[in-house]
């Protein structure tokens, strides 16, 4: 299975709209794997594929949840005790995004689960599709960290920095 999750890291996004760097951010990547005789499996990838971005402010970065099985967030400043809801301070956009504005490499927002929430079992219905992409809206300038806070123990992490 690690060979496949390797092979993953091709699949994150590469849209570049401005000729610059991208304002895309892909928030891990999975597969389900079905083999014949013995169900399937998840091969997952919990990495932000650009884990680091550089923006002027005023810019927007997307990220965007790829992975059909596992949610993930995207975190800035404190953690939340319940990462699954987005912070106070997220709201949901007119295209089924959430967004958030920072204003300060001190704020905080977190993007709740951003999942396709893929049903692949035999027998059980498909789960409606969540919320997949979260964008922020950088006011100023500074180093923007964040993480996903239910991988970042295993290295989920990034950084924007806002010129």
């Amino acid at each position: 299975m690690v060979s496949e999750a390797n092979g993953l890291t091709g699949r994150g996004i590469r849209e570049n709209n401005d000729g610059g760097r991208a304002a895309k951010v892909t928030a891990g990547v999975g597969e389900i794997v079905t083999t014949s005789g013995a169900g399937s499996q998840t091969a997952a990838l919990h990495r932000f594929l650009q884990d680091v971005l550089v923006v002027r402010v005023g810019e927007t970065v997307e990220w965007t949840n790829l992975d059909p099985s596992t949610p993930h967030t995207v975190t800035f400043g404190t953690e939340p005790a319940d990462p699954r809801l987005p912070s106070g301070n997220v709201s949901p956009t007119s295209d089924g995004a959430r967004q958030a504005v920072l204003s300060s490499p001190t704020d905080s927002a977190n993007s709740g689960l951003l999942t396709l929430a893929f049903q692949d079992r035999p027998n059980l219905g498909q789960s409606p599709l969540g919320v997949t992409r979260f964008r922020v809206t950088f006011k100023s300038s500074g180093t923007f960290n964040y993480i996903c806070a239910l991988h970042d123990k295993l290295g989920m992490q990034g950084t924007v920095i806002v010129h």
